[in-house]
């Protein structure tokens, strides 16, 4: 069985102070990282192998004091030997670019 890549984006609503805690735990999580910021959410962007992988950082994310939600906005998986493929758009793809 071929491994999968599973790549999310989930948008994090928190307390000002809570911000700096976001990000050690960004910092210390493989496949994380911060996307954007402002006053009171972040969305958070994740790559990994697997949809426990991910689950698992939305709940350390939601379990941070200050975090009021935690809420997926986007995920897309695929086998990884599928990420090299060069994808060529169909004729009726093409006329609408």
């Amino acid at each position: 069985m071929d491994d999968e890549v599973h790549i999310a984006s989930f948008i994090v609503h928190h307390r000002p102070d809570a911000l700096a805690a976001i990000e050690n735990l960004v910092a210390a999580t493989p496949g994380a990282e911060i996307a954007a910021r402002e006053a009171g959410r972040a969305i958070l962007l994740h790559e990994g192998g697997g949809t426990r992988e991910l689950l698992a950082c939305m709940d350390a994310v939601q379990a941070l004091a200050g975090v009021v939600g935690v809420s997926l906005v986007y995920h897309h998986a695929e086998p990884r030997s599928a990420l090299g493929d060069i994808v060529q758009p169909s004729a009726e793809q093409g006329s609408r670019l």
